[in-house]
């Protein structure tokens, strides 16, 4: 449900919801084998404009569904090949971070 003055916070964590997502993926096979397969262009279409609707979106602050900025990065303290991503919301001041999994050095050593 979006609630009001929430609308792209909402809409985006529907669009990124695992079984909407699914069930869509479901759907859209069952019609392609059913109807034809002309129709995958049609469904390759639309999880595109999903995608591209949540990357338009971007991060919101689920408090007052203003853009997050992001402030800064910080390290892990026990594992190297951790970084985390601190988006901070200039409005009410909400943060949150987030987990960004790289590697340290050229082999990737730990």
């Amino acid at each position: 449900m979006i609630r009001r003055n929430h609308l792209f916070y909402d809409l985006s964590e529907a669009l990124g919801d695992p079984k909407f997502l699914f069930g869509l993926l479901v759907v859209a096979v069952f019609i392609i084998l059913v109807v034809g397969f002309q129709l995958v262009y049609l469904f390759m279409l639309l999880f595109g404009a999903i995608i591209v609707a949540r990357v338009l979106i971007g991060r919101r602050c689920p408090h007052c569904d203003a853009s997050l900025k992001e402030k800064g990065a910080e390290r892990d303290r026990d594992d190297a090949t951790v970084m985390y991503i601190i988006w901070h919301c200039p409005n009410d001041g909400f943060e949150e971070k987030e987990k960004v999994r790289g590697d340290s050095g050229l082999f990737g050593a730990k």
